[in-house]
């Protein structure tokens, strides 16, 4: 995992635990104690982190270490579009689509055109970049706005999509393990375990660096997706989970 991928994971994991220790951030990212202190170091110059016996603790409000919606999109985009170009060989025409908010999904969009889809999001940003599809449906999900990184989510939210019974939902994976997928909310975790729930066909979208993490909040069960598809091969204890769970793995 390259320096910039491992600060980044490291800032969301310390957003929603406020804390951590040492051992706690080597073990989530598969790396020695001594590359935590020296990352840690180096957000500690930054002020961002407090650096406390044994651990870290954040010196910055919440809202400062989320990354708003366009730091998210610029993070590693060409593997991305590769992810996204892989993801529209499987979708049919004339599909009903869920759209989770993560920008992986997001650049899935640009290459749907002509499919003739009902799509359904709880993102801004990817309902305006529908709406530049032909022949394309949307509908934009109730819910309470996140300003910065323009998604909804909430009761509402969760409550709508189980009104609906889709074709396919994509899904963009914050952290994924031998025990499921996960995130680091538990609001945008449970829209995506209700788009799960309400599919009949998941695809989960995530680079290598996500995967054998893990986050803050279960969104499902490994067994509970159809395809992975990512962009370098997972080693061999973690493709025998997901052949053990009838998961389809797609390198791109």
């Amino acid at each position: 995992m390259l320096i910039e991928e491992r600060i980044n994971r490291m800032k969301e994991y310390l957003n929603e635990k406020k804390s951590a220790s040492i051992e706690e951030l080597a073990e989530l990212l598969k790396v020695s104690k001594d590359t935590i202190r020296r990352d840690l170091i180096k957000l500690e110059k930054q002020n961002q982190v407090k650096r406390i016996h044994g651990g870290v603790m954040l010196t910055r409000t919440k809202e400062a270490l989320i990354f708003d919606y366009e730091e998210r999109s610029s993070q590693f985009q060409e593997i991305k579009e590769k992810l996204a170009k892989r993801a529209v060989q499987l979708i049919r025409n004339d599909s009903s689509i869920l759209f989770d908010a993560s920008t992986t999904v997001e650049a899935v969009i640009p290459h749907l055109n002509n499919k003739g889809i009902l799509a359904i999001t709880n993102s801004l940003s990817h309902a305006v970049l529908l709406a530049q599809l032909e022949n394309c449906e949307i509908n934009l999900l109730p819910g309470k706005l996140h300003k910065k990184q323009l998604f909804i989510s909430g009761t509402e939210t969760v409550n709508k999509i189980s009104d609906y019974n889709v074709d396919y939902v994509l899904i963009g994976i914050f952290a994924i393990n031998q025990d499921g997928l996960f995130i680091h909310t538990e609001e945008e975790g449970l829209v995506k375990r209700q788009m799960i729930r309400q599919s009949k066909q998941i695809i989960a979208l995530a680079d290598h660096s996500k995967i054998n993490t893990t986050g803050f909040f279960k969104v499902c069960h490994l067994n509970e997706i159809d395809s992975l598809i990512t962009d370098e091969m997972p080693d061999e204890e973690f493709s025998r989970a997901l052949a053990k769970n009838n998961v389809e793995l797609i390198l791109i």
